[in-house]
């Protein structure tokens, strides 16, 4: 038996979640991933950059992306470190973005690849998240999608195996 791929999910997931962005408190405090074991996510989700990233994956059904079976720890560095970097030519829709050296700044989860140019839902801020391109796109319109642009940036792809069944999101 074959375990199911959560990558189309963890892709649906990040945009449904993006349709309800005025359910979203951006904060970095220790209460940024008090999602994790909810079933369904109750609304307001109170969370940052690495902790959206978590969400996808969470409601995806996959194994907790930071290694620490969605203990409610893991940040931006635990994503990078737990999780296997590939270059931009193989990124594909469900794989993520870390801008920043070290342990790196900001996260983002890919959503469209056209060639060179990479789309990801991002949530850096109050009022996100948003829809933004890694770099400026060269062979689509940008659609008004801000770009981020920030170096270096590192690839990673998940483990998307489907190890439990996905978590609803509610309708907002």
């Amino acid at each position: 038996m074959t375990t199911p791929d959560a990558r189309k999910q963890l892709v649906s997931n990040a945009l449904t979640l993006l349709a309800r962005k005025q359910h979203f408190i951006y904060s970095e405090a220790g209460n940024r991933m008090t999602f994790e074991h909810q079933s369904p996510i109750a609304w307001p989700v109170t969370t940052d950059c690495s902790g959206f990233v978590t969400l996808c994956c969470y409601t995806a059904g996959m194994a907790d992306p930071n290694g620490v079976n969605y203990s409610g720890n893991g940040y931006t560095g635990t994503l990078l470190s737990h999780n296997p970097h590939i270059t931009a030519a193989q990124v594909v829709p469900g794989d993520a973005v870390v801008y920043g050296p070290g342990a790196g700044w900001h996260t983002a989860i890919v959503v469209e690849v056209h060639g060179p140019d990479i789309l990801t839902v991002s949530h850096g801020q109050q009022g996100d998240p948003s829809l933004v391109w890694v770099n400026a796109p060269n062979t689509v319109p940008a659609n008004g999608h801000p770009v981020d642009g920030r170096q270096p940036q590192t690839f990673i792809r998940f483990n998307t195996a489907q190890v439990r069944p996905p978590v609803s999101i509610p309708a907002a």
